[in-house]
């Protein structure tokens, strides 16, 4: 029997924080059902390698981008480059994101620096999004913002960060009922914690802490973005709560 053709196949994505683990490993599963695929971050060589680990089958449905988005600047360079190369949008993913310290250890600069990065930049994105995904017509269009069990926990030192992402996972709630006449829809993916350079951790202590189910595989919340994007027309996974099963939650 010939296997149904992939719901993503020719879609246009843009995934944002893409040198990261999360955002290497959903790009991988997103060329697989056979999309193209728009990268960004703010490191041009760490984007040049995930690039190189997609091989020849991802050749001219993958690119890359550097930018900084928590700028005007870095915005404007990345959307041009959505127009250029993508030629249209069909969905975003936001991953992008860095992590803060105590409000009492950051300086004014340093904790702007996080809220513009991981909510400003949620914002931005997700409106020069939509004007595309409404410029194509398309119906099915999605937007899948990458959260943060951090703000059910609360936990000492992550005020700033939680702020944020507190901030991100309001804006999805409420903007998904602005956009249910469009007929696109908003997914909230909320990860405890993932295996990521984040985290203040060796490589090996990382690969230690997940055999220990204390800390998450970027591939799993790979996993619950794919499923949140292969969802039929009229089914909405609205929040997605994801975490390993020993979640640190002070």
């Amino acid at each position: 029997m010939t296997a149904a053709p992939s719901v993503l196949l020719g879609k246009r994505i843009l995934i944002t924080g893409g040198a990261g683990g999360v955002g290497r490993a959903v790009a991988a599963r997103m060329l697989a059902h056979g999309a193209r695929v728009l990268l960004t971050d703010r490191e041009e060589l760490a984007l040049r390698a995930v690039l190189d680990g997609f091989g020849a089958d991802a050749r001219g449905r993958a690119e890359t981008v550097t930018a900084d988005l928590a700028s005007a600047p870095g915005l404007s360079r990345l959307f041009d480059r959505v127009d250029d190369w993508l030629e249209g949008l069909d969905i975003l993913i936001a991953c992008a994101g860095v992590g803060s310290g105590p409000l009492a250890e950051m300086d004014d600069a340093d904790w702007r620096y996080v809220v513009e990065s991981n909510l400003m930049s949620y914002v931005a994105c997700t409106k020069a999004a939509l004007e595309r995904i409404k410029a194509s017509g398309d119906r099915q269009g999605m937007v899948i913002l990458i959260g943060s069990i951090s703000v059910h926990i609360k936990a000492v030192g992550e005020s700033v960060y939680n702020a944020a992402k507190g901030g991100v996972a309001s804006f999805a709630e409420t903007l998904r009922k602005e956009l249910i006449p469009d007929g696109i829809r908003i997914t909230l993916i909320e990860p405890g914690a993932i295996a990521s350079s984040m985290q203040p951790f060796s490589l090996e202590e990382r690969r230690r802490m997940m055999e220990a189910h204390k800390l998450l595989p970027p591939e799993e919340v790979a996993d619950a973005i794919l499923f949140a994007a292969t969802r039929p027309p009229g089914v909405d996974v609205v929040t997605l709560r994801i975490e390993p099963l020993d979640q640190k939650i002070w």
